[in-house]
């Protein structure tokens, strides 16, 4: 309906220069999406809690653009300003190029959900590609005149930070951490290249063109949390806690008004334009819908400011005092997840995926600080949440998210001594972490651990047999996962485990066949510590239980040597033992 009354005002203004442009304008206001996105935070809690996708459509085609790179007087007759103005088309139609992959980029990231997935290698793609034309048009920059490379630097600078961090988060989701912390930190260089330059595009605006480039101020505080997200990820805290100062510094009330006016200027100023294009009705109308949008977009960029202030405040506060480890430390994270928590509630539906990452960050602090039935609390409305979405056919979580909060819950009912609940947690938690392993195609850590607290588990309630088959199968996952070294201390750790076992279940044959191949694969310093060990000498230990993810205690060494010394004599295989 819109674009039949839209070609009826065009044939009563049927001016053969105006109508071209006419329609172009009315129909990228049909098309690109001009109204202000509805997830504010992060594409609807696609992209993890601490890190930032920039998903702003960029204006892809207007006067602005046209005009901004185009001379208002000089020379084009020559052959020196022909070729000029040649490279400046050339600078112009990267530059609309490279807004549209990253329009492009936004969808398909939009689209690929949550977590790991083939489709965020397409968007990888995508965003590469937009690289590749900004290293191309950079080139062509350098060679032409001062006044327009200061012009077009400004838009190219703000062009690759956004390009350079999408890499950049995108990296970090595939796992390539690293090569996400390069990408953000040629994000951080082409923004400190731009020396604050505003693009002045109230020299050259009209009624009609979409301006909302997103501003500095804002760019420049999603690299620093994305570089401080990534800095705790590399276990660089003191890096994290840098950016974040730098982050608090900026969101204080004098810088951000200041940094609101400066990019605000263009719309004190007003535009110009050609006022004698003639307009249809519904290009006047799309215009007012225009500047309903652009007044919309400032308002969505100030409320995403001080979201991000707040993540950089809270979150990645607590994730840097969780990663310290120590008591007071556990407390201040808690505070924090916890003001976080409190303010996401406001601001998001309650189900929202960063709810869960609250929760489930608070349920593992809680649980370090040993308070149990807190941390069963904070876990189980995790899985409420994610048990929800799941039913709803919700993408912003995957199988991750899942076998991550249902290994901390088992975590807790292992830990309350509730065996037959944790092993159900466990196994539901495996079943997930065997999912995601199939689909990488190779062994997985998680499932290691999760198998290790099984087989812990079984062999506290009585089950023998399991608790020896989930070992075994640690065994042989874990000798894939280390290249197939047999004298792995994690392996020879896991023999000494299942012999531990065995003498407990009076199987003595089979517990010196293990503890024989257990001293085999040592070292020979190794081997002889494990001989005194194991004949009862060498210091003293605790008789406490270990960590459950160790799967060991020095209650079953002792008893084990103690086994051992009574028949080392009559055992053949007694002595290699």
């Amino acid at each position: 309906a819109g674009g039949g009354s839209h070609r009826r005002a065009t044939a009563h203004h049927a001016h053969p220069h105006h109508a071209p442009l006419d329609d172009i304008v009315h129909d990228i206001h049909q098309h690109q999406k001009l109204d202000c996105p509805d997830e504010v935070y992060s594409c609807n809690g696609l992209t993890p809690l601490g890190l930032e996708y920039i998903c702003d459509p960029l204006p892809v085609l207007g006067s602005s653009l046209r005009r901004l790179v185009t001379p208002s007087s000089g020379n084009t007759k020559n052959g020196n300003g022909l070729v000029q103005k040649g490279k400046r088309t050339a600078v112009m139609e990267s530059a609309a190029l490279i807004a549209a992959r990253l329009n492009l980029a936004s969808l398909e990231y939009r689209i690929a959900g949550g977590g790991t997935s083939d489709k965020l290698q397409e968007v990888l793609t995508i965003l590469e590609s937009a690289l590749e034309d900004c290293h191309a048009a950079s080139k062509i920059i350098e060679s032409l005149g001062e006044s327009c490379k200061t012009k077009f630097s400004t838009v190219f600078c703000l062009l690759k930070a956004v390009v350079y961090s999408n890499i950049g988060a995108v990296k970090y989701r595939l796992k390539k951490v690293r090569e996400s912390m390069t990408s953000f930190e040629a994000a951080r260089a082409a923004l400190e290249d731009d020396h604050d330059r505003p693009i002045e595009f109230h020299h050259y605006s009209e009624p009609h063109d979409d301006n909302r480039f997103p501003p500095r101020s804002y760019l420049l505080l999603v690299v620093r949390l994305n570089l401080s997200r990534v800095s705790l990820r590399l276990n660089q805290s003191d890096d994290a806690e840098k950016y974040c100062d730098l982050i608090s510094e900026d969101s204080k009330p004098h810088r951000r008004n200041s940094n609101r006016l400066r990019n605000n200027s263009s719309l004190l100023q007003g535009g110009g334009g050609h006022r004698g294009f003639r307009r249809s009705n519904s290009f006047s109308a799309a215009s007012s819908a225009l500047e309903t949008s652009i007044a919309a977009y400032e308002h969505d960029i100030d409320r995403r400011l001080k979201w991000l202030s707040s993540v950089a405040e809270h979150y990645i506060a607590g994730l840097i005092h969780e990663a310290k480890g120590e008591a007071n430390d556990y407390k201040e994270a808690c505070h924090h997840y916890n003001r976080l928590l409190s303010l996401a509630r406001t601001k998001l539906d309650h189900r929202h995926a960063y709810i869960v990452a609250l929760l489930e960050r608070r349920g593992a602090v809680l649980f370090e600080q040993r308070k149990l039935p807190c941390s069963m609390l904070s876990y189980l409305a995790c899985l409420k949440i994610l048990e929800h979405q799941q039913s709803t056919g919700s993408n912003a979580f995957d199988e991750a998210d899942l076998s991550r909060v249902l290994y901390g819950i088992a975590r807790v009912l292992h830990d309350k001594e509730e065996y037959h609940d944790a092993l159900h947690m466990y196994q539901r938690a495996l079943a997930c972490q065997r999912a995601l392993a199939a689909d990488a195609g190779r062994p997985s850590l998680d499932v290691i651990t999760t198998l290790c607290n099984i087989s812990r588990v079984h062999h506290l309630a009585g089950e023998i047999d399991a608790s020896l088959a989930a070992n075994r199968e640690v065994l042989e996952l874990a000798l894939v996962l280390v290249g197939g070294k047999n004298e792995h201390p994690f392996l020879i750790h896991r023999l000494k485990v299942e012999g531990n076992i065995l003498v407990e279940a009076g199987r003595l044959e089979d517990a010196m066949k293990t503890f024989v191949e257990a001293a085999r694969r040592c070292s020979e310093d190794g081997r002889d510590r494990m001989i005194t060990a194991m004949m009862g000498g060498g210091g003293g230990g605790s008789s406490s239980q270990e960590d459950a993810d160790a799967g060991d205690s020095s209650v079953l060494s002792i008893r084990s040597a103690s086994a051992l010394a009574q028949i080392n004599f009559i055992h053949p295989a007694a002595p290699a033992a």
